[in-house]
């Protein structure tokens, strides 16, 4: 009775409940959709096919942001115009990403690693979370040495040049504190959408850092602006997916039930914690998830 079969594997779903509450307040906390250690929980830890885990993930994502991004707008931390832009672009590059997906899961076949056969799908993929995670923490705990103190707002060299970018058109966007080039958002979406589409993530773990320290968007704003696009980025690749039969209903609910409170309690503590620390839980969010994916590595390797 306290099991289901999702994508031909027996899951105990109250253990699904519980994964959707931890996700759901990733979600209200950070603006992020908790596609990155979602995706990874449950191939890893419950079994599930890769490709039903991102499809389902992308339909749990967008639900649970929709609630997420409803309650940041309400508090005024929703940069309405940048996120439209970003919106547009991930929803272009979210298409681009299940095609990517489709290809790998139909050409890719399987490699032998310590005398044992693996998927080869799944070794790209723990290896493309693992390094998309790396690098968004490093970049977090990087802050932390150039940084005296606690600030809503990272201005970087990098943000800097962007915002001196002489291509037109050139926007004001008030919300976020900023100005650049039209484009400059829409191709950091195009990407961000390409892995949304991909990995079965709403892209926010990637879209938060890059929203704060590339964009220089202030951290307030970065959350809110990344829970309204994770809406059209992971909408646009959960159709996607569902046309291809990826898309688990059962397990979106299970999911569902334990994220919709969890996302209401993510959003209350964001307004309670500065800028500087949120980022830092941040961080520390994403090294559970790098622990897990190398724990998954371990295997495939026969290290353990």
């Amino acid at each position: 009775m306290l099991e289901v079969t999702i994508g031909g594997v027996q899951v105990f779903w109250p253990a699904l409940v519980g994964l959707g509450l931890l996700i759901g307040f990733l979600t209200g906390l950070f603006g992020v959709g908790g596609g990155f250690l979602l995706t990874p929980c449950l191939r890893i830890l419950f079994g599930v096919p890769y490709p039903v885990a991102v499809g389902s993930d992308l339909v749990q994502i967008f639900c649970t942001g929709s609630v997420s991004a409803f309650k940041h707008w309400r508090r005024g931390d929703v940069d309405v115009k940048l996120g439209v832009l970003l919106a547009a672009g991930a929803a272009t590059g979210s298409f681009l990403g299940k095609e990517i997906m489709s290809v790998l899961q139909q050409e890719a076949g399987s490699l032998r690693i310590a005398g044992r056969s693996q998927p080869m799908l799944d070794v790209v993929m723990n290896l493309l979370f693992l390094a998309l995670m790396a690098a968004v923490a490093v970049s977090i705990i990087r802050e932390k040495t150039q940084e005296g103190g606690d600030t809503d707002r990272v201005d970087t060299v990098f943000s800097q040049r962007l915002r001196k970018l002489a291509l037109p058109p050139r926007m004001s966007f008030e919300t976020s504190g900023t100005s650049f080039s039209l484009w400059v958002p829409v191709g950091v979406a195009l990407v961000v959408g390409m892995l949304t589409g991909l990995m079965g993530v709403g892209g926010g773990f990637i879209m938060f850092p890059l929203l704060v320290y590339v964009l220089g968007v202030s951290t307030v704003a970065a959350v809110g602006t990344g829970a309204f696009q994770i809406v059209f980025a992971t909408g646009a690749g959960a159709m996607a997916h569902f046309s291809e039969g990826h898309v688990s209903l059962p397990l979106v609910g299970f999911l569902l039930v334990g994220s919709i409170t969890g996302v209401q309690l993510g959003v209350r503590l964001s307004h309670r914690l500065a800028g500087r620390r949120l980022r830092r839980y941040f961080a520390g969010v994403l090294s559970l998830g790098i622990l897990l994916i190398l724990y998954s590595l371990a295997g495939q390797f026969g290290v353990i």
